[in-house]
């Protein structure tokens, strides 16, 4: 019997445990250890092992939430996260599902979606105006006078959302995991342990994932059956013994090709890569269509019994029981054990099929009323009783009193996986469900998921799928069902009768029958246009609750079958994933350069840049600007790009992959080159040397290396490359620049190749050696001042550089990092890949067109696009521009704004890079202007900063040293 009441407090009345039953096999409660909460501002007291809604329900709370667009009240419907009636705000998280989150001493969880409290809640008078707010009214309403939209929109938005963000939250920490398996068994449950055992003893590496807190599936929150608890147990045994990896409280949430599976537990994402798939994720009840089905009271079958099994609690103490298939009889009887008085169990079949749970409910006395149906639940706030009416149509409605009732009648196969990896989707008329065929290569279901079985079939299954996906079965994707016409779903569209209340279809969007007919009225009777007009299965349950209902009533309106009406497209997630999970940090390897150790032992500030580890400053980039203008520094440029090219063909070949020419760079000579995509956008650039007749070095950008290379040899595998090899020297040779006027003097100090201009001018290569170290030396000039790029085995690269350190003391040399660097550059007006420009800029809006050969004898990639773009112009152009003074407020990614004429300031363009010039003296940078305007010297425009318009002006070419002077002196 139920026990529990309420206790006195301080703080008013503290309600504990109002329908707990006695402690049974399976529960998941630790009754010896209370702990305290609160909800809508009261206290409550649960147990360890609880969820919140498991403790609400066990302190008699039925009202947990309220709808989106009606605000009716809402109570718990699956008690498996499936469904949006429990979401509630727990402190600064909101929709949480208070069915899915465990219970925790001081709690605070807040209802959402009500104003001012849930009890009492102002927007539930929406529902009264429900007839001004047809489904679509959004696309036909507030749109006229234009002039009034702002102050609609404004209502509107404050009206929407579920939840409530808190800005001042402290940013989360969010993680990716990488994770690769022979087998990856989804579930948990009897067919998906008999699967993972038997893949593992195929000799497979095994994962299993479950979305539960613990193994067994349905068996958690079936009656106690000492025998499949030890199966369950002896499985995970073996599957410990196995060496099998499992996740629990993990939801598969997408599977992409190749069998590529992303999966979220808590706050972290793994991404999974498996041989083979063997989706064995059950099923889950759906509740059907009558009056008042919404309210709170109105529970599915396995929500009462994992409240009852799991958590030692019922739901009221009068119910009543409503089912289409034995399921439903299994939860009366376990009803009747817990003490629950049953005012009826109504079967819509005509003659329901006797067995051991139907024997007991009759000799119970609990009247029985076989080819009935639900037509409506009726109560304020709650059920206080439900209408059944016979299925045929005819007269005989009977009213009965009851607290809550249990419905059992459509159960939903949980194979979205299926339907996202192209698995064909078909009705079947006799089973009232969705089957999955043509399943591709490597994806197998088994069990409940697969269709209706016996729990003895759900092993079976479970075993023949789990040998298949280890390669020692069939080949095939689907295992065969042995399943005699189990049929588990009702054939009910929507219940007959039930005048008054509204039927909800979709709990997430209030979206009725009524509202799915006039939808399909107005025109919208497919499907998909269905489903995007009309919202449905477009809320937090993602259609699992709305889904198959919805396609129902669709084929009803539009007068076709269920098959020839189709289904909407499964896509990822299945479940709701939280944006900081999708933005949590990635695992990426990190790659670090030969003199890494020494960059951390002087303490530099580190950054990512791609895969690398960089030295950002050493505690002064202004600084190290001025050693470089002045005297020497020296930087780690190790993570360039570093390709080696041999072969007669890689003239031909670069003339097609870049924008400029190659076939006349003599050797020894080092030129600066664009490479773009068909389109003309730029991909890449960097320097290329020809040190021999067939002989090439290719740098690239730091974070562009593999992309580079993965381009030039899809080119080169696909005929522009015969005869060329590439070799990749990125990881293999270190690469430093040694930049400033002292720059000669120094290194020529540590190499016996003569350094003089007249020997080794701008834009060359030489080999050398250096502190007897083999290298490659290219005098190339990105700082803007006299500079050597110095390339040797990367082996050598730390004594090198100590060597150079060393050396450089009596030259006033200082190491410089990226910041500086960036500087340098910024004066000199060179732009950065990626930074300055975008998916959509081209060399000529880049201020490169000077590199641009369109008259080159053959054709490359982008000629078309960039002769298009040369003939008409482009619309944007990037430029310089300088402030006249130092502007802290100016940086990177701010709005360009004309203010022109008094009217709303028009976005015009955007600032692409900046900093202050120690060297100038000024805030300068690049920037992306209109052509017009860019080509005006010192034309004035505004950057909107920090709310106020900061002037600045184009200006043209480099910043520093505009003819060169220095870096080819």
């Amino acid at each position: 019997m139920a026990v529990g009441g309420r206790r006195e407090g301080d703080g008013g009345d503290r309600v504990v445990n109002g329908r707990r039953v006695d402690a049974r096999p399976g529960e998941v409660l630790d009754r010896g250890r209370s702990l305290q909460f609160q909800f809508n501002g009261r206290s409550y007291e649960g147990y360890v092992g609880d969820t919140v809604a498991s403790a609400l329900t066990a302190a008699g709370v039925e009202l947990i939430s309220r709808s989106f667009k009606y605000h009716r009240p809402r109570g718990l419907l699956c008690c498996a996260g499936h469904c949006p009636n429990c979401l509630v705000q727990i402190g600064d998280e909101p929709s949480v599902r208070a069915c899915r989150r465990p219970l925790e001493e001081g709690m605070v969880v807040e209802p959402q979606n009500c104003w001012p409290s849930l009890d009492r809640d102002v927007l539930s008078l929406t529902e009264r105006a429900s007839r001004f707010m047809p489904v679509g009214f959004y696309y036909k309403t507030f749109h006229r006078p234009k002039v009034l939209w702002p102050a609609f929109e404004h209502v509107l938005r404050n009206a929407a959302g579920l939840g409530v963000i808190d800005e001042n939250t402290p940013e989360g920490e969010f993680d990716k995991q990488y994770m690769h398996a022979d087998v990856v068994v989804v579930g948990g449950g009897p067919a998906g342990l008999a699967a993972a055992v038997a893949a593992a003893d195929g000799g497979a590496r095994v994962l299993v994932v479950d979305e539960n807190p613990q193994l067994g599936g349905h068996l958690r929150h079936s009656r106690a059956d000492a025998a499949s608890s030890q199966r369950v147990t002896d499985c995970k045994a073996r599957l410990q013994q196995a060496g099998a990896t499992i996740l629990t409280d993990t939801a598969i949430v997408g599977w992409y090709q190749d069998h590529w599976l992303s999966a979220v537990r808590g706050n972290r994402l793994f991404k999974i890569r498996a041989g083979a798939v063997v989706v064995a994720s059950g099923a889950f009840e759906a509740p059907p269509v009558f009056a008042g089905n919404d309210l709170p009271g109105v529970l599915l079958g396995t929500a009462v019994q994992r409240l009852l099994h799991l958590y030692g609690t019922i739901p009221g103490q009068r119910g009543v029981v409503v089912t289409a298939n034995d399921t439903g009889w299994a939860v009366a009887t376990d009803l009747l054990a817990a003490g629950v008085e049953l005012g009826a169990v109504v079967d819509e079949r005509a003659d329901p099929p006797a067995g051991v749970d139907a024997e007991a409910v009759k000799a119970a006395g609990v009247q029985v009323l076989a080819g009935y149906t639900i037509a409506a639940a009726r109560g304020k706030g709650g059920v206080a009783e439900v209408s059944v009416v016979p299925v045929d149509g005819s007269a005989g409605e009977q009213r009965i009193r009851c607290e809550f009732v249990a419905l059992s009648t459509t159960w939903i196969p949980s194979a979205e996986l299926a339907s996202m990896a192209g698995a064909r989707s078909r009705y079947d008329d006799e089973l009232a469900e969705m089957r999955h065929d043509d399943l591709p290569e490597g994806l197998f279901l088994a069990g409940r998921a697969a269709g209706p079985c016996t729990p003895e079939q759900e092993w079976t299954q479970g075993a023949s799928a789990g040998a298949a996906a280890a390669g020692n079965g069939s080949d095939a994707g689907a295992v065969d069902s042995t399943v005699q016409a189990l049929p588990r779903c009702s054939k009910l569209v929507a219940a007959p009768g039930g005048d008054g209340d509204k039927r909800f279809v979709c709990f997430c969007e209030d979206v009725t029958d009524v509202d799915i007919d006039t939808a399909i009225a107005e025109g919208f009777d497919r499907i998909e246009l269905l489903k995007r007009y009309s919202t449905i299965g477009m809320g937090p349950c993602q259609g699992r609750m709305c889904g198959l209902n919805g396609i129902r009533l669709c084929a009803r309106a539009t007068g076709k079958s269920v098959q020839e009406t189709g289904r909407t497209t499964g896509r990822p997630p299945v479940t709701p994933v939280s944006l900081g999970v999708l933005a949590g940090q990635k695992m990426d390897p990190v790659q670090l350069s030969a003199v890494h150790d020494w960059h951390v032992e002087q303490g530099a500030s580190m950054m990512v840049a791609g895969p690398w580890l960089r030295p950002e400053h050493y505690g002064d980039p202004a600084a190290e600007v001025g050693a470089v203008r002045d005297a020497v520094g020296l930087i780690d440029v190790s993570p360039l790009g570093k390709l080696q090219l041999t072969g007669p063909g890689v003239a031909a070949m670069l003339e097609r992959l870049y924008v400029n020419q190659w076939q006349n760079l003599r050797r020894g000579r080092v030129r600066y080159g664009i490479m773009c995509n068909d389109e003309g956008v730029v991909l890449d650039d960097g320097v290329c040397a020809r040190l021999g007749e067939k002989e090439w070095y290719v740098s690239t950008t730091s974070t562009g290396a593999s992309g580079a290379l993965e381009w030039m040899e899809w080119w080169r595998q696909s005929g522009w490359g015969e005869g060329v090899h590439i070799t990749d020297l990125t990881e293999t040779h270190a690469a430093f620049n040694l930049a400033g006027p002292r720059a000669r003097e120094l290194l020529q100090t540590l190499t016996s190749r003569d350094l003089s201009n007249e020997k080794f001018p701008y834009m060359r290569a030489r080999r050398a050696t250096v502190a007897d170290v083999p290298c490659l030396l290219l005098r190339i000039g990105f700082t803007g001042e006299l500079a050597y790029e110095i390339h040797c085995p990367a082996g050598y690269g730390r004594y090198l550089w100590d060597t150079l350190i060393d050396a450089g003391d009596a030259y006033g040399l200082r190491p410089f990092g990226v910041e500086a660097q960036r500087i340098l550059r910024l004066e000199k007006a060179h732009f950065i890949v990626g930074q300055d420009t975008d998916a959509l800029t081209d060399p000529i809006s880049a201020d490169a067109a000077w590199a641009v050969q369109l008259d080159k004898e053959c054709d490359f990639l982008g000629r078309r696009a960039l002769t298009r773009i040369s003939e008409q112009g482009p619309k944007q152009r990037l430029v310089g521009f300088r402030t006249g003074r130092r502007a802290d407020s100016i940086v990177e990614g701010l709005q360009i704004v004309d203010k022109d004429g008094g009217k709303e300031p028009e976005i015009i363009g955007w600032v692409s890079s900046c900093r202050f010039s120690p060297t100038q003296q000024e805030t300068l940078g690049l920037c992306w202007l209109p052509t017009e305007l860019a080509a005006q010297a010192e034309a004035p425009f505004h950057i909107y900063a920090e709310g106020r318009l900061e002037e600045a002006r184009v200006h043209h070419g480099p910043f520093y040293d505009p003819e060169g002077a220095r870096l080819r002196g």
